[in-house]
């Protein structure tokens, strides 16, 4: 293989590259919260006494799991074009969605987690029940499931990569353009690789930096040696 690596033109479009790493992070950091507002919801439905209050949670993350996200991103982009939402909107909303069922399922598992007599201790107290999750019940499970969430969040952030096909500007779609210019493929995605590894890196130190994360962490990798 004769092939001569030349970063010229990489370096020559640093602009595009920043300017899709920016798109990235707002497109992933917008896309993480309201997946994590969704997965706090929909998660805590999941425990609710109510079956009803259950099947509907229930029915939201098997429907959200089970249709590719990429189809989450046409639906939005395509589907719904009559609403005229941009489509760094319908990115966000086909991500939330599908990444939210699956926080909504470790949410779940998290406040299982909690002894039973956490709830009811608070309960004694004269909290509401929704004070209760807010105050007791949430701050515990967050912690258990931190590890499990950054681990969510990093594949968000791989999976924000998909709003490429719907025309968003972000890393992956900017490497296209890029290489279609240049014809430098290597270089180009070696590049992009770099970044989205330091990226999700980043991102997953970030979660667990929640108060006792790590330790949580830890144990785990302990269990499983």
């Amino acid at each position: 293989m004769n092939y001569h690596f030349d970063w010229t033109p990489i370096w020559a479009a640093r602009g595009l590259i920043a300017e899709g790493l920016l798109l990235t992070i707002a497109l992933s950091a917008a896309s993480l919260a309201l997946s994590t507002i969704i997965g706090l919801i929909v998660g805590g439905a999941a425990t609710a006494r109510s079956r009803t209050v259950r099947a509907c949670a229930l029915f939201f993350t098997e429907t959200m799991r089970n249709i590719p996200l990429l189809i989450h991103m046409y639906i939005w982009y395509m589907a719904f074009s009559f609403l005229r939402l941009p489509a760094f909107s319908c990115a966000v909303l086909g991500l939330s969605l599908y990444s939210g069922a699956y926080v909504a399922e470790v949410v779940r598992a998290g406040i299982g987690a909690v002894g039973r007599g956490q709830m009811q201790a608070a309960l004694a107290t004269g909290l509401t029940g929704l004070q209760a999750m807010r105050l007791i019940v949430y701050p515990q499970a967050l912690r258990i499931i931190a590890p499990s969430l950054a681990s969510l969040f990093s594949q968000l952030i791989k999976d924000s990569s998909l709003a490429s096909v719907i025309a968003v500007g972000e890393l992956t779609y900017q490497a296209g353009a890029i290489d279609g210019q240049t014809f430098r493929t290597f270089e180009v995605y070696i590049t992009i690789s770099l970044i989205y590894l330091v990226l999700v890196t980043a991102a997953s130190q970030l979660v667990l930096l929640i108060p006792g994360a790590r330790n949580e962490a830890a144990a785990g990798r302990f269990a499983d040696a």
